[in-house]
């Protein structure tokens, strides 16, 4: 049995192959979208034709590489469709448990936390630059991969991201997005056309910016978590507890966590999360290698 996840399973193959890959098959609600939806199977047919040329100028995510059909050489495609073979990650840990699970976070050095939130910062912002305007969308952290010797920082789930395909020709919609790491008024974005602008990831990155800077520090917390309200109910209003910490009240430890970061670090995540414009992944590019170079 594979891995199952929100949208299939995904299954090993060919473990001799280099790089080794696995299929992801989807599940039958997924299929029926496919069979009913030609954009969607559209979505996963150019980014699979184009699969190479993808590896290599973003070779950090795992794009699909070959598709998956229900027999050999069918005559319609979107009906014929199962999945798609991708890159398996070896070795790799979720962002989300370097951040949560002692045994990982206490192996990352502030040097390396820093290099690691360089490297996610820029890895956005060429997705960004490329001709296709990628839009991650589901950045959460249990989509990015870090690998074992935490060099490198990888992406997956690439068959949701958005983009515009053969000069705008296509445009493709997100397909979903994770409760607590959404920009404010996504939802109201998607239920309306479906779409999201670049500046949707710049503010999810700087969540997960955040969330690595301060497990270093040895608190790992969501910037927007202060009481019971939700955390999407705070992001949504721009409520970012740090910046008010009488009317959100914090513990002691993450104020002072939060206190111990340069101030340049405090005031662009502070702009971020309470502004109505947040700082683009090339600019946290920037403010980040300066703070590296003060280690």
């Amino acid at each position: 049995m594979g891995t199952v996840g929100g949208a299939g399973a995904v299954y090993q193959l060919m473990p001799r192959s280099t790089p080794p890959l696995v299929a992801k098959l989807y599940n039958d609600k997924v299929l029926q979208l496919i069979k009913s939806d030609r954009k969607y199977a559209q979505r996963i047919i150019a980014l699979a034709f184009h699969g190479n040329e993808l590896s290599k100028s973003l070779p950090f995510a795992t794009w699909p590489r070959r598709l998956i059909f229900s027999e050999k050489n069918p005559k319609d495609a979107q009906q014929a469709l199962l999945g798609f073979s991708m890159e398996r990650l070896v070795g790799t840990t979720s962002l989300i448990d370097l951040i949560t699970q002692n045994n990982t976070r206490l192996k990352v050095t502030p040097d390396r936390t820093a290099f690691l939130c360089i490297t996610l910062a820029d890895q956005v912002a060429r997705m960004h630059r490329h001709p296709w305007t990628f839009v991650f969308g589901d950045l959460s952290p249990n989509n990015v991969h870090i690998s074992a010797d935490l060099t490198q920082v990888r992406f997956i789930d690439t068959d949701g991201f958005q983009f515009d395909y053969n000069n705008g020709q296509y445009s493709f919609r997100l397909s979903g997005l994770t409760s607590g790491f959404k920009a404010p008024g996504s939802d109201a974005a998607l239920l309306k056309s479906g779409r999201l602008t670049t500046t949707h990831d710049d503010f999810v990155l700087a969540i997960l910016l955040f969330m690595l800077l301060m497990a270093d520090k040895g608190m790992p917390i969501h910037p927007f978590q202060s009481g019971d309200a939700p955390e999407d109910l705070r992001i949504d209003k721009r409520q970012f507890p740090l910046s008010d910490t009488q009317q959100f009240p914090l513990p002691k430890p993450v104020i002072d966590a939060w206190n111990s970061l340069p101030q340049d670090l405090r005031t662009t995540f502070t702009r971020t999360f309470t502004g109505p414009t947040p700082v683009k992944a090339s600019e946290w590019v920037s403010v980040l290698s300066n703070y590296r170079r003060c280690l």
